[in-house]
C-alpha cells in the first residue's frame, strides 16, 4: 500500500534477514546482534559528537536491556557487540538506572496485557507473511499458550481478526521467563483452511535449521493445533524463514 513511498528509503540498519533487495542507491546494513539498538548506538558513536545525551543514551540502553533480555546468555540472544554497547553507554552516563530496574520494569510493561481483547493481543506484536495466494500473521502473544488456549470466545477472535485483515492463517508464538532468564516457548498453528493448517504443521514439525523440536499439546479446538517448543532459544526471528519456505 505504501510503495509510493519506496524511493524515500535511503538507508536500512536492521539486525535480521532482509526479506527483499535493496537496490542502490539505498545503503543496507544487516549485521546480526541483539538488538537493532545496538546497530544505531554504533553508528550515533561514530557520529558527530553531542547528538548522544542523557536521553538519547537512556532510550537505547534500555532497548538493548529488553531486546537481548538483560544480556542473558541463557535467552540465547544477545552478542558481545550487544554488551560492549551497554557497557558504554553506562560508562559514558554514569547516572543511568541499573540493569536489572530498567530490564524488570521494561518486562514487565510488555508482558502486561491486563485488559486486553484478544485482537489487541494479536495486534501486539505481529509479523506478517505471504505470497501470491496467502497472507498469514505471526503474533508474539505475552500470556501462557494454555491460558491463551482458554479465553472465551478465543475461537470466534481467531476468525473474526484473520477475517478482517485477509488472513488466511495464524501462528501464535507465547514465551515466558523464569527467574533465571531462561525462556519457555510455546505455540498454536490457526487456520480455518486445513490444507494451509497441515502445511504450516508440516514445516513447523519438521523444520532442521533449526529444528524446533516441538511436542504437541492438547487444544480445545479442532482449527488450533498446539506445541510445546524443545528449543527454546529459537526466537520468532529464527521460525519466520521456516514459515516463509513453507508458504
Amino acid at each position: 500500500a505504501d510503495a509510493a513511498l519506496e524511493e524515500a528509503v535511503v538507508e536500512v540498519l536492521d539486525h535480521r534477514p532482509l526479506e527483499r533487495e535493496r537496490g542502490a542507491p539505498c545503503q543496507v546494513t544487516v549485521e546480526p546482534v541483539g538488538s537493532c539498538a545496538t546497530l544505531v548506538t554504533e553508528r550515533i558513536l561514530q557520529g558527530p559528537p553531542g547528538v548522544l545525551d542523557g536521553t538519547t543514551a537512556a532510550l537505547l540502553h534500555g532497548t538493548i536491556l529488553l531486546d537481548c533480555i538483560n544480556l542473558s546468555p541463557a535467552a540465547g540472544k544477545v552478542t558481545p557487540r550487544d554488551v560492549a554497547c551497554v557497557s558504554l553507554l553506562e560508562e559514558r552516563f554514569p547516572e543511568l538506572p541499573a540493569r536489572d530496574a530498567v530490564f524488570g520494569a521494561l518486562q514487565a510493561a510488555k508482558f502486561d496485557v491486563t485488559g486486553l481483547t484478544t485482537e489487541q493481543m494479536l495486534r501486539k506484536d505481529l509479523k506478517v507473511l505471504s505470497n501470491d495466494e496467502v497472507v498469514v500473521a505471526v503474533s508474539g502473544v505475552f500470556e501462557d499458550l494454555e491460558t491463551f488456549l482458554l479465553r472465551p470466545g478465543l475461537l470466534q477472535d481467531l476468525e473474526a481478526f484473520c477475517q478482517a485483515r485477509g488472513y488466511a492463517g495464524l501462528v501464535a508464538m507465547t514465551v515466558s521467563f523464569n527467574e533465571h532468564h531462561e525462556p519457555t516457548r510455546k505455540l498454536a498453528v490457526y487456520s480455518a483452511q486445513e490444507p494451509l493448517r497441515a502445511t504450516l504443521c508440516r514445516a513447523l514439525e519438521e523444520a532442521t535449521a533449526p529444528s524446533l523440536l516441538l511436542r504437541p499439546l492438547p487444544s480445545p479446538w479442532p482449527s488450533v493445533a498446539a506445541y510445546a517448543q524443545g528449543n527454546a532459544v529459537a526466537t520468532r526471528k529464527k521460525v519466520l524463514p521456516i514459515l516463509r519456505a513453507a508458504l
